[in-house]
């Protein structure tokens, strides 16, 4: 069965089901009532003629009983029974309740001048001469409630039944078409056209949030194919100059006949490989930084030690390169949860990159600033600064702002630092330090009760 006509079915019962339960409800009150009424009129009856009987004895009993008859609703049943249970006087025929016994009850009965037994509400009472005497009411009008009940509610459920369907229909349809456009845009993305997104309309449903979430979705792997073409790209570009050189130079150490010359060449052809493995290795680490996912290498330490320690060590470097590192020391102690080592590796990197590219401005400051929600590490120099309109690639795999790419380096520090960044729940911002770059390592605050646990 497909689909569509299950939900329509689904939703058509459900609905006729509940209209059922409501009408069902409305019928037995409605039904209830009536008979209560009959019930009131039948024992008020019985209560004045009991009455009677003690005021005025058998005789003014006899002629009640007679007025009643003459002149009360046709539809009213009076009578004097016997202890046998025939009649004396009254219009009661025939009673379908043997033995007799005081109280309320519904019987079949038969009045004078009718020849089929019809129901009514009977008030059984026991005379002290042990006599019965029978007051009661055919329940007409009880019974014709019911059947116009009957018939009305008969046609509620058929309408209800109908109308169930029918938004049984709407909804299957509405459900299938959201669903199809769905499973469309997954065919056509099969087809390797990415640039399809699922249509989110202005309703805010649990479709449009799905929508969002897979369009969101389609977005990160666009982002990240992008990326990957451009990461190809690069690499080949970046590998293919260095590659070339160390054939070049390996060819002319295995062609060299002075060894001295062939030590030199070959020394050459040894840091180039060291050069080619320091970028493997690196895109290695962003690849394992982003793939990473479980935080049971994630320990506490001093962040601002951390940063310290890293500074005291690039400092010989910096004063080569003729700029002075300081490291403002925070007050007290920054504790952290996060890997360490990689943060290690992140903060490296980022003051290489102001020591190689804003130690021209002579001074390099590092600094660790605790807040309520955010711990930021920032490097700042005085050096050209990258402009803001292109931070994005600065930040990319193999992002070189020289258009020769003669500089120094593969352009992989800053990617790297915010693989880390994105590994601890943290973001790499870059900032106009006015003049030079402003790099701030921005990581999440935990609570004392993760640090406890």
């Amino acid at each position: 069965m497909p689909t569509t006509l299950r939900i329509a079915l689904l939703a058509g019962l459900l609905a006729l089901l509940s209209n059922l339960a409501v009408i069902g409800f409305i019928y037995y009150r409605t039904h209830d009532e009536a008979l209560a009424t009959v019930h009131r009129q039948v024992t008020e009856q019985s209560k004045v003629l009991a009455d009677v009987y003690r005021s005025g004895g058998q005789a003014a009993l006899d002629d009640a009983i007679e007025d009643t008859i003459a002149y009360a609703d046709p539809q009213s049943a009076v009578g004097l029974l016997r202890p046998d249970g025939h009649e004396i006087i009254g219009n009661l025929k025939s009673v379908s309740v043997a033995p007799l016994r005081e109280g309320y009850r519904n019987a079949l009965i038969r009045l004078t001048g009718q020849t089929t037994p019809r129901e009514a509400a009977l008030v059984v009472q026991r005379l002290p001469s042990g006599q019965w005497l029978v007051s009661g009411r055919i329940a007409g009008e009880g019974l014709a409630i019911r059947e116009t009940l009957e018939r009305s509610l008969l046609i509620a459920l058929i309408v209800a039944g109908l109308l169930g369907l029918l938004c049984g229909v709407t909804t299957a349809h509405y459900v299938g078409r959201r669903i199809g456009d769905i499973a469309s845009v997954a065919n056509r993305i099969s087809a390797r056209d990415l640039s399809q997104r699922v249509h989110v309309s202005r309703a805010g449903d649990a479709f449009d949030r799905l929508g969002g979430q897979i369009n969101a979705m389609l977005d990160r792997i666009s982002a990240l194919m992008e990326e990957l073409r451009l990461l190809t790209d690069s690499l080949a570009h970046d590998l293919r100059s260095p590659v070339s050189r160390l054939r070049s130079a390996a060819f002319a150490a295995a062609e060299a006949i002075d060894p001295k010359e062939q030590e030199e060449l070959l020394g050459s052809v040894i840091r180039q490989a060291d050069a080619l493995m320091r970028i493997l290795t690196t895109v290695l680490e962003i690849s394992r930084s982003e793939a990473l996912t479980s935080r049971n290498q994630f320990h506490w330490f001093d962040i601002g030690e951390l940063a310290a320690e890293l500074s005291e060590m690039y400092d010989p470097l910096a004063e080569e390169r003729g700029a002075k590192l300081e490291y403002d020391r925070p007050a007290r102690p920054v504790p952290l949860l996060g890997h360490r080592q990689l943060l290690a590796q992140a903060i490296s990197n980022l003051i290489e990159n102001a020591i190689r590219y804003g130690s021209a401005g002579g001074e390099i400051r590092v600094s660790v600033e605790p807040g309520e929600r955010r711990i930021r590490v920032e490097i700042a120099d005085r050096g050209p600064g990258i402009p803001r309109e292109r931070h994005g690639e600065a930040r990319r795999r193999f992002g070189r702002l020289d258009s020769s790419r003669s500089d120094e380096g593969a352009g992989l520090g800053l990617a790297l630092a915010e693989a880390i960044a994105h590994l601890h729940e943290g973001q790499l911002r870059l900032e106009d330090n006015r003049p030079g770059l402003l790099t701030v390592l921005e990581l999440p605050v935990h609570s004392q009760q993760t640090r406890a646990a």
